[in-house]
């Protein structure tokens, strides 16, 4: 199945010998004050799309609402400053818990306070293997230093047309500029770019995807959080940042589209899409 001038990448069947070593780790971090719904949607995607072990990295009270929502996740208590922000000193933390395999997912109700930005910049920069950046980790990496050639390890950014118009300095009603200046900024850094919007554009620089699964139910707070989580378990089972990307964009559409065949607009909710990703999978695994 082809859309746009890319196909959509296949992943692979899982051996009958298969353990959770083999499925990679996802590690999310998010979900600060009055925004804890965030993350557990990213936490709930990357199980549902199948990462090996998950992990949620965050405050005291975000770890216990996240195990409320499911037993399926581990958490990590980070440390925090006040108003329940994580400190900077949660960069190193984080950095201890890396090993091949882990793939940091990071923004999903993060929040904005100056100690919490400098450890978005610390990980940024720092972490060895990919990274998923969404929300208000992107928002702290456009007022931060930019030193877009210095990254430890593949970086893959999932904006909107306002967060990316911070980054870019493009307006989000310029949506052709927009386009154009995430292709020129993946191609000279070769970061993959997830700009979200109708017909998502993902690019390596090199390589382009232009959605089309998905309608307007996925308008609603919630649905890139879903996303962001998606991306990460994709990456987690071996898929390229490009390949996992791609496949993550489509199948997130595609629930879309399920859920508003049973459901319509406006009454799809974030949570709908985590639901019906089984179908989109059994769907996409039978095309």
């Amino acid at each position: 199945m082809f859309h746009s001038n890319f196909p959509v990448p296949q992943l692979k069947s899982r051996e009958a010998n298969s353990h959770k070593g083999d499925f990679g780790h996802a590690l999310l971090v998010g979900g600060g004050p009055g925004m804890s719904g965030a993350i557990c949607l990213a936490t709930l995607a990357a199980l549902r799309c199948g990462a090996g072990r998950t992990t949620v990295a965050a405050r005291s009270h975000t770890r216990q609402i996240v195990l409320s929502t499911t037993p399926c996740a581990m958490t990590m208590s980070l440390d925090e400053v006040a108003r329940g922000y994580l400190a900077e000193s949660a960069a190193i933390q984080l950095l201890g818990k890396y090993a091949p395999g882990t793939v940091l997912g990071i923004g999903p109700g993060l929040g904005r306070e100056a100690s919490q930005d400098r450890m978005v910049l610390e990980l940024f920069q720092k972490w060895p293997g990919t990274a998923v950046v969404d929300a208000d980790a992107l928002n702290a990496i456009s007022e931060g230093p930019r030193s877009w050639d210095a990254l430890a390890g593949p970086r893959i950014l999932t904006p909107h047309p306002g967060e990316w118009d911070r980054l870019s300095n493009i307006a989000a009603d310029l949506p052709q500029e927009q386009q154009n200046a995430a292709i020129e900024l993946a191609k000279q850094t070769g970061m993959v770019i997830v700009l979200k919007s109708h017909q998502t554009l993902v690019t390596d620089g090199n390589r382009q995807y232009r959605n089309t699964t998905g309608n307007p139910s996925l308008a609603v707070g919630g649905s890139g959080d879903v996303l962001t989580g998606m991306i990460t378990a994709l990456v987690c089972q071996k898929l390229d940042p490009f390949d996992a990307s791609v496949l993550a964009v489509y199948l997130h559409g595609l629930a879309g589209d399920i859920a508003h065949a049973h459901l319509g607009t406006p009454s799809t909710l974030g949570t709908d899409l985590i639901e019906f990703l089984p179908a989109a999978f059994r769907q996409y695994r039978n095309a």
